[in-house]
Protein backbone atom coordinates (compact mmCIF):
# COMPACT_ATOMS: atom_id res chain seq x y z
CA UNK A 1 0.00 0.00 0.00
CA UNK A 2 2.80 2.40 0.93
CA UNK A 3 4.62 1.58 -2.30
CA UNK A 4 1.44 2.26 -4.29
CA UNK A 5 0.97 5.62 -2.52
CA UNK A 6 4.58 6.55 -3.20
CA UNK A 7 4.04 5.93 -6.91
CA UNK A 8 0.90 8.09 -6.91
CA UNK A 9 2.72 10.90 -5.08
CA UNK A 10 5.63 10.80 -7.53
CA UNK A 11 3.30 10.85 -10.56
CA UNK A 12 1.24 13.70 -9.10
CA UNK A 13 4.30 15.80 -8.24
CA UNK A 14 5.86 15.24 -11.68
CA UNK A 15 2.67 16.16 -13.55
CA UNK A 16 2.17 19.21 -11.33
CA UNK A 17 5.74 20.41 -11.82
CA UNK A 18 5.52 20.02 -15.61
CA UNK A 19 2.20 21.88 -15.65
CA UNK A 20 3.53 24.76 -13.54
CA UNK A 21 6.86 25.00 -15.39
CA UNK A 22 5.17 25.30 -18.81
CA UNK A 23 2.31 27.55 -17.65
CA UNK A 24 4.21 30.12 -15.59
CA UNK A 25 6.16 31.77 -18.49
CA UNK A 26 2.81 32.67 -20.15
CA UNK A 27 1.52 34.64 -17.15
CA UNK A 28 1.81 38.42 -16.54
CA UNK A 29 3.66 37.58 -13.32
CA UNK A 30 6.48 36.06 -15.37
CA UNK A 31 6.75 39.09 -17.67
CA UNK A 32 6.99 41.47 -14.74
CA UNK A 33 9.70 39.32 -13.11
CA UNK A 34 11.77 38.03 -16.07
CA UNK A 35 10.74 40.21 -19.02
CA UNK A 36 8.90 39.64 -22.29
CA UNK A 37 12.18 39.22 -24.17
CA UNK A 38 13.64 35.73 -23.93
CA UNK A 39 16.75 35.21 -21.78
CA UNK A 40 18.83 34.71 -24.94
CA UNK A 41 17.54 38.00 -26.38
CA UNK A 42 18.23 39.89 -23.14
CA UNK A 43 21.79 38.55 -23.04
CA UNK A 44 22.23 39.34 -26.73
CA UNK A 45 21.30 42.98 -26.19
CA UNK A 46 21.86 43.71 -22.47
CA UNK A 47 20.20 46.75 -20.97
CA UNK A 48 23.54 47.51 -19.28
CA UNK A 49 24.99 48.36 -22.71
CA UNK A 50 22.34 51.02 -23.44
CA UNK A 51 23.86 54.47 -23.96
CA UNK A 52 21.90 57.71 -23.53
CA UNK A 53 22.73 61.21 -24.75
CA UNK A 54 20.64 64.40 -24.62
CA UNK A 55 20.13 66.72 -27.59
CA UNK A 56 19.67 70.51 -27.34
CA UNK A 57 16.04 70.22 -28.53
CA UNK A 58 15.11 68.06 -25.53
CA UNK A 59 15.19 64.73 -27.37
CA UNK A 60 17.36 61.76 -26.40
CA UNK A 61 19.49 59.41 -28.46
CA UNK A 62 19.31 55.82 -27.22
CA UNK A 63 22.12 53.65 -28.59
CA UNK A 64 21.77 49.87 -28.21
CA UNK A 65 24.78 47.60 -28.62
CA UNK A 66 24.77 43.88 -29.26
CA UNK A 67 26.82 41.47 -27.15
CA UNK A 68 28.37 39.32 -29.87
CA UNK A 69 29.75 36.84 -27.33
CA UNK A 70 26.23 35.91 -26.16
CA UNK A 71 25.12 32.32 -26.67
CA UNK A 72 22.51 33.30 -29.25
CA UNK A 73 25.37 34.24 -31.61
CA UNK A 74 27.80 31.42 -30.74
CA UNK A 75 25.56 28.35 -30.80
CA UNK A 76 25.46 25.81 -33.64
CA UNK A 77 22.82 27.76 -35.61
CA UNK A 78 23.60 31.35 -34.56
CA UNK A 79 21.24 34.26 -35.01
CA UNK A 80 22.27 36.86 -37.56
CA UNK A 81 23.50 39.93 -35.69
CA UNK A 82 21.96 42.49 -38.06
CA UNK A 83 18.55 40.80 -38.14
CA UNK A 84 18.67 40.45 -34.35
CA UNK A 85 19.48 44.15 -33.91
CA UNK A 86 16.70 45.20 -36.26
CA UNK A 87 14.12 43.01 -34.54
CA UNK A 88 14.94 43.79 -30.90
CA UNK A 89 15.43 47.51 -31.50
CA UNK A 90 12.03 47.62 -33.21
CA UNK A 91 10.42 45.83 -30.24
CA UNK A 92 11.95 48.44 -27.92
CA UNK A 93 10.79 51.23 -30.24
CA UNK A 94 7.20 49.91 -30.20
CA UNK A 95 7.26 49.69 -26.39
CA UNK A 96 8.43 53.29 -26.13
CA UNK A 97 5.65 54.41 -28.47
CA UNK A 98 3.11 52.68 -26.20
CA UNK A 99 4.70 54.52 -23.28
CA UNK A 100 3.83 57.82 -24.94
CA UNK A 101 7.09 58.67 -26.73
CA UNK A 102 7.92 59.36 -30.35
CA UNK A 103 10.66 56.91 -31.33
CA UNK A 104 12.31 56.47 -34.72
CA UNK A 105 15.41 54.77 -36.06
CA UNK A 106 18.23 57.27 -36.27
CA UNK A 107 21.06 55.35 -37.92
CA UNK A 108 22.42 51.91 -38.58
CA UNK A 109 26.02 51.12 -37.71
CA UNK A 110 27.01 47.72 -39.10
CA UNK A 111 30.63 48.00 -38.04
CA UNK A 112 30.03 48.64 -34.33
CA UNK A 113 26.90 46.45 -34.21
CA UNK A 114 24.69 49.20 -32.83
CA UNK A 115 21.26 50.69 -33.39
CA UNK A 116 20.24 54.21 -32.35
CA UNK A 117 16.73 55.51 -31.63
CA UNK A 118 15.79 59.19 -31.59
CA UNK A 119 13.28 59.60 -28.77
CA UNK A 120 11.04 62.61 -28.28
CA UNK A 121 8.02 63.50 -26.18
CA UNK A 122 4.69 63.48 -28.05
CA UNK A 123 3.89 66.81 -26.40
CA UNK A 124 7.19 68.26 -27.72
CA UNK A 125 8.43 68.66 -24.17
CA UNK A 126 11.95 67.97 -22.95
CA UNK A 127 12.47 64.50 -21.51
CA UNK A 128 15.11 63.40 -19.04
CA UNK A 129 17.40 60.42 -19.29
CA UNK A 130 16.39 59.24 -15.82
CA UNK A 131 12.70 59.28 -16.80
CA UNK A 132 13.44 57.37 -20.01
CA UNK A 133 15.51 54.77 -18.13
CA UNK A 134 12.68 54.32 -15.63
CA UNK A 135 10.07 53.85 -18.38
CA UNK A 136 12.23 51.28 -20.17
CA UNK A 137 12.63 49.31 -16.93
CA UNK A 138 8.88 49.53 -16.30
CA UNK A 139 8.08 48.23 -19.79
CA UNK A 140 8.75 44.64 -18.63
CA UNK A 141 11.11 43.98 -21.53
CA UNK A 142 14.01 43.06 -19.26
CA UNK A 143 14.18 40.90 -16.14
CA UNK A 144 14.07 42.34 -12.64
CA UNK A 145 15.49 39.12 -11.17
CA UNK A 146 18.38 36.82 -12.00
CA UNK A 147 17.94 35.19 -15.42
CA UNK A 148 19.51 32.02 -14.01
CA UNK A 149 16.11 31.23 -12.52
CA UNK A 150 14.43 31.71 -15.90
CA UNK A 151 16.86 29.28 -17.53
CA UNK A 152 15.15 26.40 -15.70
CA UNK A 153 11.90 27.18 -17.51
CA UNK A 154 11.06 26.67 -21.20
CA UNK A 155 11.15 29.67 -23.53
CA UNK A 156 7.87 28.68 -25.21
CA UNK A 157 4.79 30.68 -24.35
CA UNK A 158 1.11 30.24 -25.04
CA UNK A 159 0.03 31.56 -28.43
CA UNK A 160 -2.96 33.90 -28.50
CA UNK A 161 -5.30 33.74 -31.50
CA UNK A 162 -6.13 36.72 -33.69
CA UNK A 163 -9.47 37.23 -31.92
CA UNK A 164 -7.64 37.74 -28.61
CA UNK A 165 -4.40 39.42 -29.62
CA UNK A 166 -5.52 41.14 -32.80
CA UNK A 167 -3.64 40.63 -36.03
CA UNK A 168 -3.64 40.16 -39.77
CA UNK A 169 -5.31 37.38 -41.75
CA UNK A 170 -4.52 37.14 -45.50
CA UNK A 171 -5.35 34.55 -48.16
CA UNK A 172 -3.25 34.54 -51.34
CA UNK A 173 -3.73 32.73 -54.63
CA UNK A 174 -0.46 31.48 -56.14
CA UNK A 175 -0.62 32.39 -59.85
CA UNK A 176 1.19 29.64 -61.75
CA UNK A 177 2.70 30.12 -65.21
CA UNK A 178 4.31 27.86 -67.79
CA UNK A 179 7.60 27.90 -65.90
CA UNK A 180 6.03 26.19 -62.89
CA UNK A 181 6.07 22.47 -63.61
CA UNK A 182 4.44 21.56 -60.32
CA UNK A 183 1.81 23.66 -58.59
CA UNK A 184 2.44 21.90 -55.30
CA UNK A 185 6.17 22.54 -55.51
CA UNK A 186 5.65 26.24 -56.31
CA UNK A 187 3.21 26.65 -53.42
CA UNK A 188 5.53 24.86 -50.98
CA UNK A 189 8.53 26.95 -52.05
CA UNK A 190 6.44 30.11 -51.76
CA UNK A 191 5.38 29.13 -48.23
CA UNK A 192 9.01 28.62 -47.19
CA UNK A 193 10.15 31.94 -48.68
CA UNK A 194 7.27 33.83 -47.05
CA UNK A 195 8.06 32.17 -43.72
CA UNK A 196 11.71 33.17 -44.08
CA UNK A 197 10.77 36.77 -44.84
CA UNK A 198 8.29 37.08 -41.99
CA UNK A 199 10.61 35.42 -39.47
CA UNK A 200 13.43 37.79 -40.41
CA UNK A 201 10.96 40.68 -40.28
CA UNK A 202 10.69 40.03 -36.57
CA UNK A 203 7.06 38.90 -36.41
CA UNK A 204 6.34 36.41 -33.67
CA UNK A 205 4.37 33.21 -34.09
CA UNK A 206 3.06 33.54 -37.67
CA UNK A 207 0.84 30.80 -39.10
CA UNK A 208 1.62 30.17 -42.79
CA UNK A 209 -0.19 27.21 -44.35
CA UNK A 210 -0.84 25.95 -47.86
CA UNK A 211 -4.51 25.27 -48.67
CA UNK A 212 -6.41 23.58 -51.48
CA UNK A 213 -6.51 25.31 -54.85
CA UNK A 214 -2.92 26.62 -54.69
CA UNK A 215 -3.81 29.02 -51.90
CA UNK A 216 -1.78 30.19 -48.92
CA UNK A 217 -3.29 31.47 -45.67
CA UNK A 218 -1.17 33.74 -43.47
CA UNK A 219 -2.17 34.70 -39.93
CA UNK A 220 0.03 37.11 -37.99
CA UNK A 221 -1.05 37.87 -34.40
CA UNK A 222 -0.43 41.30 -32.95
CA UNK A 223 -0.34 43.22 -36.25
CA UNK A 224 -2.44 46.35 -36.75
CA UNK A 225 -3.67 48.13 -39.88
CA UNK A 226 -0.45 50.17 -40.14
CA UNK A 227 1.70 47.04 -39.93
CA UNK A 228 -0.48 45.32 -42.54
CA UNK A 229 0.75 47.55 -45.37
CA UNK A 230 4.42 46.88 -44.64
CA UNK A 231 3.85 43.17 -44.03
CA UNK A 232 2.01 42.77 -47.34
CA UNK A 233 4.85 44.51 -49.17
CA UNK A 234 7.33 42.21 -47.47
CA UNK A 235 5.31 39.15 -48.47
CA UNK A 236 4.54 40.18 -52.05
CA UNK A 237 7.91 41.55 -53.13
CA UNK A 238 9.26 39.60 -56.11
CA UNK A 239 12.52 41.54 -56.42
CA UNK A 240 15.11 39.99 -58.71
CA UNK A 241 18.73 41.07 -58.74
CA UNK A 242 20.71 41.09 -61.97
CA UNK A 243 24.04 42.57 -63.13
CA UNK A 244 24.30 43.92 -66.72
CA UNK A 245 27.23 45.47 -68.56
CA UNK A 246 26.46 49.07 -69.61
CA UNK A 247 27.03 49.86 -73.30
CA UNK A 248 25.82 53.46 -73.24
CA UNK A 249 23.79 55.99 -71.28
CA UNK A 250 21.69 59.02 -72.16
CA UNK A 251 18.96 61.37 -70.91
CA UNK A 252 16.53 60.03 -73.53
CA UNK A 253 15.77 56.43 -74.58
CA UNK A 254 15.39 57.57 -78.21
CA UNK A 255 19.12 58.27 -78.40
CA UNK A 256 19.83 54.54 -78.54
CA UNK A 257 19.75 52.11 -81.45
CA UNK A 258 19.36 48.86 -79.47
CA UNK A 259 20.22 45.63 -81.21
CA UNK A 260 18.60 42.22 -80.64
CA UNK A 261 21.01 41.52 -77.78
CA UNK A 262 20.46 44.88 -76.08
CA UNK A 263 17.87 46.31 -73.69
CA UNK A 264 17.03 49.82 -72.52
CA UNK A 265 16.48 50.32 -68.80
CA UNK A 266 15.60 53.50 -66.91
CA UNK A 267 17.46 54.67 -63.84
CA UNK A 268 15.59 54.48 -60.55
CA UNK A 269 17.21 57.56 -59.06
CA UNK A 270 17.74 60.12 -61.84
CA UNK A 271 16.61 60.91 -65.41
CA UNK A 272 19.19 58.72 -67.13
CA UNK A 273 18.54 55.75 -69.39
CA UNK A 274 20.98 52.90 -69.94
CA UNK A 275 21.65 50.71 -72.93
CA UNK A 276 22.51 47.31 -71.44
CA UNK A 277 23.59 43.94 -72.71
CA UNK A 278 20.34 41.96 -72.62
CA UNK A 279 21.83 38.81 -71.17
CA UNK A 280 22.68 39.35 -67.51
CA UNK A 281 25.97 38.24 -66.07
CA UNK A 282 26.34 34.83 -64.49
CA UNK A 283 25.94 36.45 -61.05
CA UNK A 284 22.34 36.76 -59.80
CA UNK A 285 20.50 37.03 -56.50
CA UNK A 286 20.91 33.26 -56.11
CA UNK A 287 24.62 33.80 -55.46
CA UNK A 288 24.03 36.10 -52.48
CA UNK A 289 24.95 34.86 -49.05
CA UNK A 290 23.66 38.00 -47.36
CA UNK A 291 22.25 41.47 -48.00
CA UNK A 292 22.23 44.12 -45.28
CA UNK A 293 21.44 47.79 -44.79
CA UNK A 294 24.07 50.36 -43.85
CA UNK A 295 24.77 54.08 -44.25
CA UNK A 296 27.13 55.70 -46.74
CA UNK A 297 29.40 58.67 -46.09
CA UNK A 298 26.41 61.00 -46.66
CA UNK A 299 24.38 59.08 -44.04
CA UNK A 300 22.07 57.71 -46.74
CA UNK A 301 20.78 54.11 -46.61
CA UNK A 302 22.64 51.68 -48.87
CA UNK A 303 22.58 47.91 -49.29
CA UNK A 304 25.74 45.85 -48.89
CA UNK A 305 25.83 42.57 -50.80
CA UNK A 306 27.93 39.58 -49.83
CA UNK A 307 28.32 36.72 -52.32
CA UNK A 308 28.79 33.05 -51.58
CA UNK A 309 31.90 31.16 -52.70
CA UNK A 310 30.59 30.54 -56.23
CA UNK A 311 29.35 34.13 -56.50
CA UNK A 312 32.73 35.52 -55.41
CA UNK A 313 34.51 33.66 -58.20
CA UNK A 314 31.98 34.70 -60.88
CA UNK A 315 31.82 38.32 -59.69
CA UNK A 316 35.63 38.47 -59.67
CA UNK A 317 35.73 37.14 -63.25
CA UNK A 318 33.14 39.67 -64.50
CA UNK A 319 34.90 42.65 -62.94
CA UNK A 320 38.32 41.45 -64.10
CA UNK A 321 37.13 41.12 -67.71
CA UNK A 322 35.33 44.50 -67.76
CA UNK A 323 37.70 46.91 -66.02
CA UNK A 324 36.89 50.47 -67.09
CA UNK A 325 33.28 49.69 -68.03
CA UNK A 326 30.11 50.32 -66.02
CA UNK A 327 28.28 47.46 -64.31
CA UNK A 328 24.56 48.14 -63.85
CA UNK A 329 22.87 46.76 -60.75
CA UNK A 330 19.31 46.06 -61.89
CA UNK A 331 16.38 45.37 -59.56
CA UNK A 332 12.65 45.00 -60.04
CA UNK A 333 10.48 47.74 -58.54
CA UNK A 334 8.53 46.89 -55.38
CA UNK A 335 5.09 47.78 -56.71
CA UNK A 336 5.18 47.31 -60.50
CA UNK A 337 7.83 44.62 -60.95
CA UNK A 338 9.48 46.77 -63.70
CA UNK A 339 13.26 46.50 -63.85
CA UNK A 340 15.25 49.62 -62.95
CA UNK A 341 18.95 50.44 -62.79
CA UNK A 342 19.65 51.33 -59.17
CA UNK A 343 23.29 52.16 -59.69
CA UNK A 344 25.90 51.73 -62.40
CA UNK A 345 29.38 52.09 -60.89
CA UNK A 346 32.43 52.01 -63.10
CA UNK A 347 34.70 49.01 -62.50
CA UNK A 348 38.07 50.37 -61.43
CA UNK A 349 39.71 47.03 -60.71
CA UNK A 350 38.84 43.38 -60.28
CA UNK A 351 36.67 42.82 -57.19
CA UNK A 352 37.62 39.50 -55.65
CA UNK A 353 36.40 40.04 -52.08
CA UNK A 354 32.84 39.04 -52.90
CA UNK A 355 31.25 42.37 -51.86
CA UNK A 356 29.16 44.93 -53.71
CA UNK A 357 26.96 47.88 -52.82
CA UNK A 358 23.61 49.19 -54.08
CA UNK A 359 23.23 52.94 -53.59
CA UNK A 360 20.85 55.75 -54.33
CA UNK A 361 17.43 57.02 -53.38
CA UNK A 362 16.33 54.51 -50.76
CA UNK A 363 14.33 55.38 -47.70
CA UNK A 364 15.41 53.39 -44.65
CA UNK A 365 12.28 51.21 -44.79
CA UNK A 366 12.70 50.57 -48.52
CA UNK A 367 16.32 49.57 -47.99
CA UNK A 368 15.40 47.20 -45.15
CA UNK A 369 12.63 45.58 -47.16
CA UNK A 370 14.77 45.23 -50.28
CA UNK A 371 17.66 43.71 -48.32
CA UNK A 372 15.24 41.29 -46.70
CA UNK A 373 13.72 40.31 -50.04
CA UNK A 374 17.13 39.75 -51.64
CA UNK A 375 18.48 37.55 -48.86
CA UNK A 376 15.30 35.47 -48.55
CA UNK A 377 15.06 34.85 -52.29
CA UNK A 378 12.60 35.80 -55.02
CA UNK A 379 9.16 34.22 -55.06
CA UNK A 380 8.76 31.42 -57.63
CA UNK A 381 5.29 32.68 -58.60
CA UNK A 382 3.11 35.78 -58.42
CA UNK A 383 0.75 36.18 -55.46
CA UNK A 384 -2.80 37.50 -55.87
CA UNK A 385 -4.53 38.63 -52.71
CA UNK A 386 -7.99 37.07 -52.35
CA UNK A 387 -9.01 38.39 -48.95
CA UNK A 388 -7.54 40.05 -45.91
CA UNK A 389 -8.82 41.25 -42.57
CA UNK A 390 -7.30 43.04 -39.61
CA UNK A 391 -8.46 42.49 -36.05
CA UNK A 392 -7.41 45.61 -34.18
CA UNK A 393 -5.46 45.29 -30.92
CA UNK A 394 -8.23 47.24 -29.15
CA UNK A 395 -10.85 44.69 -30.20
CA UNK A 396 -8.42 41.96 -29.22
CA UNK A 397 -7.93 43.50 -25.76
CA UNK A 398 -11.70 43.72 -25.27
CA UNK A 399 -12.05 40.07 -26.27
CA UNK A 400 -9.30 39.08 -23.84
CA UNK A 401 -10.93 40.99 -20.99
CA UNK A 402 -14.38 39.62 -21.78
CA UNK A 403 -13.11 36.07 -22.20
CA UNK A 404 -10.99 35.98 -19.08
CA UNK A 405 -13.63 37.80 -17.01
CA UNK A 406 -16.24 35.21 -17.97
CA UNK A 407 -13.75 32.42 -17.35
CA UNK A 408 -12.78 33.79 -13.95
CA UNK A 409 -16.40 34.30 -12.86
CA UNK A 410 -17.40 30.84 -14.04
CA UNK A 411 -14.41 29.28 -12.32
CA UNK A 412 -15.05 31.17 -9.07
CA UNK A 413 -18.77 30.33 -8.98
CA UNK A 414 -18.06 26.64 -9.54
CA UNK A 415 -15.46 26.56 -6.75
CA UNK A 416 -17.82 28.34 -4.34
CA UNK A 417 -20.63 25.92 -5.20
CA UNK A 418 -18.44 22.89 -4.49
CA UNK A 419 -17.24 24.31 -1.17
CA UNK A 420 -20.77 25.12 0.00
CA UNK A 421 -22.39 21.81 -0.92
CA UNK A 422 -19.55 19.33 -0.39
CA UNK A 423 -17.42 20.94 2.33
CA UNK A 424 -13.98 19.25 2.57
CA UNK A 425 -14.71 17.03 -0.43
CA UNK A 426 -15.60 20.17 -2.36
CA UNK A 427 -12.23 21.67 -1.41
CA UNK A 428 -10.48 18.64 -2.92
CA UNK A 429 -12.62 19.04 -6.05
CA UNK A 430 -11.53 22.69 -6.29
CA UNK A 431 -7.87 21.69 -6.02
CA UNK A 432 -8.46 19.16 -8.80
CA UNK A 433 -10.04 21.93 -10.95
CA UNK A 434 -6.96 24.13 -10.54
CA UNK A 435 -4.76 21.16 -11.40
CA UNK A 436 -6.92 20.49 -14.46
CA UNK A 437 -6.54 24.11 -15.60
CA UNK A 438 -2.76 23.98 -15.28
CA UNK A 439 -2.62 20.80 -17.35
CA UNK A 440 -4.76 22.39 -20.11
CA UNK A 441 -2.62 25.54 -20.35
CA UNK A 442 0.65 23.59 -20.18
CA UNK A 443 -0.55 21.23 -22.95
CA UNK A 444 -1.34 24.18 -25.21
CA UNK A 445 2.21 25.45 -24.71
CA UNK A 446 3.89 22.05 -25.14
CA UNK A 447 1.99 21.10 -28.31
CA UNK A 448 1.95 24.59 -29.82
CA UNK A 449 -1.80 25.12 -29.54
CA UNK A 450 -3.44 28.52 -29.88
CA UNK A 451 -5.82 30.01 -27.34
CA UNK A 452 -8.81 31.67 -29.00
CA UNK A 453 -12.05 33.13 -27.67
CA UNK A 454 -13.95 29.93 -28.60
CA UNK A 455 -11.03 28.09 -26.98
CA UNK A 456 -11.79 29.84 -23.70
CA UNK A 457 -15.40 28.68 -24.10
CA UNK A 458 -14.16 25.11 -24.62
CA UNK A 459 -11.98 25.43 -21.53
CA UNK A 460 -14.92 26.62 -19.40
CA UNK A 461 -17.06 23.78 -20.73
CA UNK A 462 -14.35 21.25 -19.84
CA UNK A 463 -14.29 22.66 -16.29
CA UNK A 464 -18.04 22.19 -16.10
CA UNK A 465 -17.68 18.56 -17.12
CA UNK A 466 -14.87 18.11 -14.59
CA UNK A 467 -17.14 19.40 -11.83
CA UNK A 468 -19.93 17.19 -13.11
CA UNK A 469 -17.62 14.20 -12.75
CA UNK A 470 -16.80 15.16 -9.17
CA UNK A 471 -20.48 15.61 -8.33
CA UNK A 472 -21.29 12.14 -9.69
CA UNK A 473 -18.46 10.66 -7.61
CA UNK A 474 -19.44 12.48 -4.41
CA UNK A 475 -23.10 11.53 -4.76
CA UNK A 476 -22.11 7.89 -5.19
CA UNK A 477 -19.86 8.11 -2.12
CA UNK A 478 -22.73 9.71 -0.17
CA UNK A 479 -25.08 6.85 -1.09
CA UNK A 480 -22.53 4.25 -0.02
CA UNK A 481 -21.71 6.10 3.20
CA UNK A 482 -25.38 6.51 4.21
CA UNK A 483 -25.96 2.81 3.55
CA UNK A 484 -23.67 2.05 6.51
CA UNK A 485 -20.31 1.42 4.83
CA UNK A 486 -17.04 2.69 6.29
CA UNK A 487 -15.29 5.77 4.89
CA UNK A 488 -12.68 3.62 3.11
CA UNK A 489 -15.33 1.36 1.57
CA UNK A 490 -17.57 4.30 0.62
CA UNK A 491 -14.76 6.07 -1.22
CA UNK A 492 -13.62 2.94 -3.06
CA UNK A 493 -17.15 1.90 -4.00
CA UNK A 494 -18.20 5.42 -4.97
CA UNK A 495 -15.31 5.81 -7.43
CA UNK A 496 -15.81 2.30 -8.85
CA UNK A 497 -19.52 2.83 -9.50
CA UNK A 498 -19.08 6.33 -10.94
CA UNK A 499 -16.12 5.53 -13.19
CA UNK A 500 -18.05 3.85 -16.02
CA UNK A 501 -20.50 6.76 -16.21
CA UNK A 502 -17.69 9.34 -16.28
CA UNK A 503 -15.73 7.39 -18.87
CA UNK A 504 -18.76 7.02 -21.16
CA UNK A 505 -19.64 10.73 -21.03
CA UNK A 506 -16.04 11.86 -21.66
CA UNK A 507 -15.38 9.38 -24.47
CA UNK A 508 -18.58 10.27 -26.35
CA UNK A 509 -17.77 13.97 -26.05
CA UNK A 510 -14.20 13.30 -27.20
CA UNK A 511 -15.59 11.66 -30.35
CA UNK A 512 -17.48 14.86 -31.15
CA UNK A 513 -14.34 16.86 -30.38
CA UNK A 514 -12.33 14.71 -32.81
CA UNK A 515 -14.89 15.32 -35.57
CA UNK A 516 -14.86 19.08 -34.95
CA UNK A 517 -11.07 19.17 -34.95
CA UNK A 518 -10.70 17.15 -38.14
CA UNK A 519 -13.37 18.82 -40.27
CA UNK A 520 -13.08 22.46 -39.14
CA UNK A 521 -10.47 25.18 -39.01
CA UNK A 522 -9.76 28.39 -37.13
CA UNK A 523 -11.76 29.28 -34.05
CA UNK A 524 -13.92 26.14 -34.09
CA UNK A 525 -10.80 24.02 -34.02
CA UNK A 526 -9.56 26.13 -31.09
CA UNK A 527 -12.77 25.27 -29.23
CA UNK A 528 -12.29 21.57 -29.96
CA UNK A 529 -8.63 21.65 -28.93
CA UNK A 530 -9.11 23.12 -25.46
CA UNK A 531 -12.24 21.06 -24.81
CA UNK A 532 -10.47 17.85 -25.83
CA UNK A 533 -7.39 18.54 -23.70
CA UNK A 534 -9.63 19.47 -20.77
CA UNK A 535 -11.59 16.22 -21.04
CA UNK A 536 -8.45 14.08 -21.14
CA UNK A 537 -7.03 15.98 -18.16
CA UNK A 538 -10.35 15.48 -16.39
CA UNK A 539 -10.02 11.69 -16.55
CA UNK A 540 -6.86 12.04 -14.47
CA UNK A 541 -7.72 14.89 -12.10
CA UNK A 542 -11.34 13.98 -11.34
CA UNK A 543 -10.72 10.25 -10.96
CA UNK A 544 -7.10 9.36 -10.06
CA UNK A 545 -6.02 12.62 -8.39
CA UNK A 546 -9.28 13.20 -6.46
CA UNK A 547 -9.38 9.60 -5.25
CA UNK A 548 -5.78 9.79 -4.04
CA UNK A 549 -6.51 13.04 -2.16
CA UNK A 550 -9.68 11.67 -0.56
CA UNK A 551 -7.95 8.48 0.56
CA UNK A 552 -4.97 10.40 1.93
CA UNK A 553 -7.17 12.85 3.84
CA UNK A 554 -9.85 10.60 5.30
CA UNK A 555 -8.55 7.02 5.52
CA UNK A 556 -6.76 6.51 8.81
CA UNK A 557 -8.37 9.62 10.30
CA UNK A 558 -11.79 8.59 11.67
CA UNK A 559 -12.24 11.97 13.34
CA UNK A 560 -12.51 13.67 9.94
CA UNK A 561 -16.00 13.85 8.46
CA UNK A 562 -16.80 13.43 4.77
CA UNK A 563 -19.12 16.43 4.85
CA UNK A 564 -21.57 14.70 2.56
Amino acid sequence: MKKNNTTKIVVTVVVLLIAVIFTLPSTPLWDSAFGTLSPDEQKGMPIDLFEYSSNPDGSILLTMTVNTSAQIFTRKNPANVDDFLDRISDIIRQKLIKKGYKAESQNINLIDKKRTLLIKSKESQAITIDKLKSDIKDSNLYAKYDLLIASFFPSKKMTMGLDLKGGLDIVYQVELDSNNNSGTDAVNRTVEIIRSRIDKYGIAEPSIKAQEGNRIRIQIPGSNSNDAIEIKKTIEDTAKLEFHIVKDQSVSPTDFMPGPNDMVCASKNDNLYYLLERNPSDVTGEHLSYAKVARDEMNQPVIHLEFNAEGQIKFGTITRNNVGRQLAIVLSDFSSGVMFVHSAPRIQTAITGGNAQITGGFSLEEAKRLALTLRSGALPATLRELESSVVGPTLGEKSVKAGFLSGFLGFALVMIYMLVFYKSCGFIADVALIFNSLIVFASLVIFGGTMTLPGIAGFILSLGMAVDANIIIFERIREEYHSGKTTRASIASGFDRAFSCILDSNVTTLLVVAILYYFTTGSVRGFATTLGIGLIANLYTAVAFSKFCLESWFIGHPERKLGL
